[in-house]
């Protein structure tokens, strides 16, 4: 869902998308829009967590969890969960302002196994987080099922520590109101030494897209 994600962002094809694991195995950058001012926001599409359980694990029997995983170098080949969790935390710590969180919300929250380990791993990173809900419902599913599904992913993510926004935003349908949406947190949680740089690509956006 990340690379279609993306891919719907930008507007064009990048990067590979396949219905397995582990697709993407490194970080790729884009240039979502600029400004006549010069200002860039890149868009990184990243590694999956991959084995998020065990890595949630190790972070929190670390005194110094951040300290620990990037001394730490895992083996593309022996243990490929494990590396794919390492290309997705090292990027985000080293080029995000904003982490973009997206779930598969067709499921429910409580069956989602994963969700406690991968939330407890980017509340350590501490970068600003804003969750999108991804495939809200089935096909066919009405208004008011995808309203009800959003509100119970809405209030389990609200809960968890650095989650700045929970928002509908689907990877595979186009919704220029949504994105608006989406700016608009990205802006709420900017440090004040960016947000005129932010502004003036937010116009440029809004602009291509009249």
């Amino acid at each position: 869902g990340k690379t279609t994600l993306a891919r719907t962002l930008l507007g064009r094809d990048i990067g590979e998308v396949r219905d397995e694991a582990h697709v993407t195995e490194t970080a790729e950058v884009q240039v979502l829009v600029e400004s006549p001012a010069g200002d860039r926001l890149m868009l990184w599409d990243t590694p999956g967590f991959g084995d998020s359980l065990r890595l949630a694990k190790r972070l929190a029997q670390a005194g110094n969890p951040i300290g620990w995983f990037l001394s730490e170098v895992w083996d593309r080949w022996r243990d490929r969960a494990f590396w794919s969790s390492q290309r997705a935390l090292r990027n985000v710590l080293d080029e995000a302002d904003v982490v973009l969180y997206l779930v598969n919300a067709s499921e429910a929250p409580e069956d989602a196994g994963y969700l406690d380990a991968e939330l407890q791993v980017l509340a350590l990173i501490g970068k600003p987080v804003i969750a999108l809900l991804n495939q809200l419902g089935p096909a066919g599913a009405s208004a008011d099922h995808e309203a009800q599904q959003a509100e119970r992913w809405a209030a389990r993510l609200r809960a968890a520590r650095g989650v700045h926004a929970v928002l509908p935003l689907d990877a595979f349908t186009r919704c220029w109101v949504q994105e608006g949406t989406l700016w608009q947190a990205v802006a709420g949680v900017l440090p004040a030494s960016k947000q005129p740089a932010f502004a003036r690509l937010r116009e440029a956006w809004r602009t291509r897209q009249l």
